[in-house]
């Protein structure tokens, strides 16, 4: 596990005696840029030749965050249902580059896969990642299945430490996981 980041104590303490407010106004003012700086500087080298990301949001804008700050990609498409303007909000504060935001009427398996497939038909690159991180499950479950079909990489940011009470990650412990790559998975399909 990684070490304790500077207002971790802080924000805990906040945050176990239900102040939200004020913890989530510390989370993203103070300790956010410091998790984005070391998740960066981890992870920048294994998907650095991504051009375009493809990123799932529900109701937690941190994950995409990581992913697109650490990815840096070309091009970025933001895929939800009805989102609330705040976590958009905070995906607009915190990402560097622009992204497209395409809000989709409903999660059902069509849907989803033919956004994605819109996605692709706009974007003239093979190296495609697919952050399943965030959104409902249908919607995971969809992009997953699309992202294999059309070998794209799959990443999901996971955590090493969670806090059972906060039900939140412990800051600091977020993880880059590359859930699939058809290059290391299935080289067999490698298509030149």
């Amino acid at each position: 596990m990684e070490a304790k980041l500077k207002y971790t104590d802080e924000w805990l303490a906040l945050a176990k005696h239900g102040n939200f407010q004020l913890a989530e106004k510390l989370y993203f003012d103070k300790l956010f840029p410091e998790i984005i700086e070391n998740f960066q500087s981890k992870y920048s080298n294994i998907l650095k030749d991504e051009e375009v990301l493809i990123s799932m949001l529900g109701f937690s804008p941190e994950p995409i965050i990581l992913t697109a700050n650490t990815i840096k990609p070309n091009k970025h498409f933001v895929i939800t249902t009805d989102h609330k303007e705040e976590v958009v909000n905070r995906v607009e504060e915190f990402v560097d580059n622009e992204f497209n935001l395409k809000t989709i009427s409903d999660t059902s398996f069509n849907t989803i896969y033919n956004s994605l497939k819109e996605i692709l038909y706009e974007v003239e690159s093979t190296r495609i990642t697919i952050d399943i991180t965030g959104g409902k499950k249908s919607m995971v479950a969809a992009a997953a299945i699309f992202g294999k079909d059309y070998r794209c990489k799959i990443t999901y940011v996971d955590f090493e430490g969670y806090i059972k009470e906060l039900r939140k990650p412990m800051p600091g412990t977020e993880v880059l996981n590359i859930v699939y790559d058809p290059n290391i998975n299935q080289p067999e399909l490698f298509l030149k």
